[in-house]
């Protein structure tokens, strides 16, 4: 059992991950080689779901990790190494900025004392037995051209969208989003737009998808409408004398 991934990711997917949830398996992460290059990184509580791809990462199988609190916290550590990864082997977890730390670690007990300086935090870490959903399968769902249309209305839980502040570790970089016909949102971030979430919809009623109420138009200063000229007029002309008087 051997996995590495960048520590950037590790808060990006705790804020997406269920927290005591009665499916065990959403408590933690899924994490799966990609087919190419890299590793495929998952989280979700059913209602929003992140997954990433790291290029530089590694797994040698399909896994489901929890998430401590103790590990998180170091995760949020600030004035890490600049390359700083999550390695796990059979059964423990470091964060370390070795750099090639799949070709030569062996054991703890072989590192020498330079390299133990380049491990910030060590602890125990066994993966949940069970098997993850196919997350892959809700995005062909909903990125399917039948699915792809343009949606007039949307309803959305507004603290799940505040999640998404969670994935924007580089401030400069905003966010691509999809609105799809099938009411969900897709989000792709990151500067090789790595990070994709899906936040899924609330039911909304015929009432609920109604316009704003008709206040907004009045809102903020507005100048005066001038009065129309008739109006301004509070007196008839005087009629003219006929020649006769």
């Amino acid at each position: 059992m051997k996995t590495k991934f960048n520590i950037q990711y590790l808060p990006m997917l705790a804020a997406f991950a269920a927290k005591q949830d009665v499916r065990y398996y959403l408590n933690g992460f899924h994490v799966k080689p990609h087919p190419e290059k890299g590793v495929i990184l998952t989280a979700t509580d059913g209602h929003c779901l992140v997954t990433i791809h790291d290029e530089d990462g590694f797994s040698d199988g399909d896994y489901i990790y929890p998430i401590s609190k103790e590990l998180l916290k170091a995760a949020n550590k600030k004035h890490l190494p600049s390359i700083q990864n999550i390695f796990i082997n059979d059964g423990v977890a470091m964060l370390t900025s070795i750099y090639d730390i799949l070709d030569t670690f062996t054991t703890f007990e072989a590192l020498d004392t330079q390299e133990r300086k380049l491990i910030t935090h060590i602890e125990f870490i066994n993966p949940i037995d069970a098997r993850y959903p196919n997350a892959g399968k809700l995005f062909k769902s909903r990125l399917s051209d039948e699915n792809l249309k343009p949606a007039s209305t949307i309803g959305m839980n507004v603290n799940l969208l505040s999640r998404l502040s969670k994935l924007n570790f580089c401030k400069i970089n905003g966010a691509v989003l999809h609105l799809a016909e099938k009411n969900s949102l897709i989000a792709v971030m990151g500067l090789k737009k790595e990070i994709v979430a899906i936040i899924m919809p609330l039911t909304l009623d015929e009432s609920e998808r109604a316009d704003p109420a008709e206040f907004v138009y009045f809102a903020g200063h507005q100048p005066v409408e001038p009065a129309p000229e008739s109006a301004t007029q509070t007196t008839s002309p005087e009629p003219e004398q006929s020649s006769a008087a």
